[in-house]
């Protein structure tokens, strides 16, 4: 009894082998984050790249568990851009595939700046299709056009659905054969202004309806029209719905209940004082108007949000003033996590949880919710610096908490779309 009450004091102090202790928790079979080696975070709001042009853009897989050394996780170059309202890359949850977005293309090498890099970025047009059968050597297959300057992506089960801010194709329907290449593809009727255009899409959790956030800040949605199983067209709910300033990211609560949505008040980076979270209530037949149920303050420049498998909680991913040059008073200081209860969903604030770690974009909890995974740009290091993925306890309950685990898994600078396998 000794040695075992021993042997629990020194796992509780941290003397125990690395190996003794699982400093990597998280109960999933893989993940994925893509990083964007065009540009530093400070591009943002500067617009000075300070890239390094022999770096590429990447696609990172991870293999739970993760083993010390590099067995755990494999590359594959994979054209990829921040600039896609934190939806750049879909998964299905069988896992096998990956499916990016080029929203942006890489500068040539000659540029170093840009005035304002969301607007002068050159536009990419295709989705890349990349073998993760085995996490730990993805293969990256091919590319095909879907529309110039796409803006975010979706998935469901095989179906894919992509925004993009070309004109007759702001609304992508793909059907995915097992290989990834296209089965159908279908531009579906918008239903908007011309000059309008969608910037962030979801899948209902039914799959039978879709909702989207607009160009001029208005969230709508479309009821899914299909015939034997197949979608065959799309018809707008109702009207869109007024949610903030600048609203982004959305998402469904898991019994499609709610959408929540991001309204980060300022361009990405830009941001000064606090942002919100929208509830929005869809009137689903279009009987009555869609309406705003509730809304909460989140963090400076929040760039994504995740809700918890059993839709109990909700956590945002905030950067603060990290993004800002690194010669600035405050630059790389003030990301965090902020941790919100669901109750009917209402949002109820818990706690903010700083952290170090520049421009952090996205964040996802494993399949039951345990853990939390969180996405770092970069850090505020000399030489050729790394991004990484960083990894959060919960606790769960009526009095939920995160608790910071010791290690990182360290990928490619620039890092910030999440995806995990189940």
């Amino acid at each position: 009894m000794k040695k075992v009450a021993l042997f629990a004091g020194f796992v509780a102090l941290g003397l125990l082998p690395a190996a003794a202790q699982s400093p990597v928790n998280f109960n999933a079979r893989g993940l994925v984050v893509v990083s964007d080696a065009d540009m530093s975070a400070s591009a943002l709001v500067d617009g000075k790249l300070l890239r390094d042009n022999t770096a590429k853009d990447v696609l990172t897989s991870i293999k739970f568990p993760v083993e010390r050394g590099s067995k755990s996780v494999g590359t594959a170059l994979v054209s990829n851009s921040l600039l896609g309202s934190a939806k750049t890359i879909a998964v299905p949850a069988t896992g096998g595939l990956a499916y990016v977005l080029e929203s942006r293309l890489r500068p040539d090498d000659g540029v170093a700046e840009y005035k304002d890099v969301a607007t002068e970025l050159p536009g990419g047009e295709k989705l890349f299709v990349v073998d993760i059968a085995n996490l730990a050597a993805p293969k990256a297959k091919f590319g095909f056009a879907v529309g110039k300057f796409p803006t975010s992506i979706d998935i469901n089960k095989n179906e894919l659905i992509i925004s993009t801010m070309q004109s007759g194709k702001e609304l992508v329907f793909i059907e995915s054969a097992p290989d990834g290449k296209p089965a159908r593809f279908l531009n579906l009727p918008f239903g908007q202004d011309s000059t309008n255009k969608i910037i962030d899409i979801s899948w209902h959790p039914s799959g039978d309806f879709i909702a989207f956030t607009l160009k001029s800040h208005e969230v709508g949605l479309y009821k899914v029209l299909r015939e034997a199983g197949k979608l065959k067209n799309v018809e707008l709910v109702g009207k869109p719905v007024k949610v903030g300033i600048e609203a982004t990211f959305g998402k469904f609560s898991p019994d499609g209940k709610h959408y929540f949505v991001l309204d980060n008040k300022a361009a990405a980076g830009k941001g000064t004082g606090e942002g919100e979270i929208l509830v929005v209530d869809f009137s689903m037949d279009g009987a009555t108007e869609h309406k705003i149920a509730g809304k909460a303050p989140v963090g400076v420049n929040t760039g994504s949000f995740a809700i918890s498998p059993d839709g109990a909680t909700l956590v945002s991913v905030s950067s603060g003033k990290s993004g800002s040059p690194w010669s600035e008073a405050g630059s790389a200081t003030g990301s965090s996590l902020s941790l919100f209860k669901i109750a009917n969903g209402a949002l109820t604030k818990v706690v903010d949880y700083p952290f170090e770690g520049i421009y952090p974009a996205s964040v996802a909890f494993d399949k039951d919710g345990s853990n939390l995974a969180v996405s770092v740009y970069e850090y505020q290091e000399y030489g050729n610096g790394t991004g990484g993925v960083e990894f959060w306890t919960v606790t769960k309950g009526e009095t939920p908490a995160l608790k910071k685990q010791v290690a990182k898994i360290s990928v490619g600078k620039g890092a910030h779309t999440l995806r995990v396998i189940p």
